[in-house]
């Protein structure tokens, strides 16, 4: 498995419309949000690179989004995962 933890920047305006439209995707989690920001930590959890990929393409595709930053990468073992452990 594949995990990414991006930040997703909207105009403070668009917060609601963004986070509604984050919230219709499927693969992602909001872990933290910041209204008056516009910010959003979210983490991408995808089997292949390439499906990461697609999602990380797609939150910037969103209305509103002005920007989507990578800020940690790593793959995990499905076995790490369901056991809790920390990825490396």
């Amino acid at each position: 498995m594949f995990l990414s933890g991006v930040v997703v920047s909207c105009r403070p305006e668009h917060f609601l419309d963004v986070e509604r439209a984050l919230k219709a995707v499927s693969g992602i989690e909001i872990h933290q949000t910041d209204a008056s920001s516009g910010r959003f930590v979210v983490v991408i959890a995808e089997d292949s690179i390439e499906a990461e990929t697609e999602q990380f393409d797609a939150l910037k595709k969103i209305e509103g989004v002005v920007d989507v930053s990578l800020v940690v990468h790593r793959e995990v073992d499905d076995s790490d995962a369901a056991a809790g452990d920390p990825a490396p």
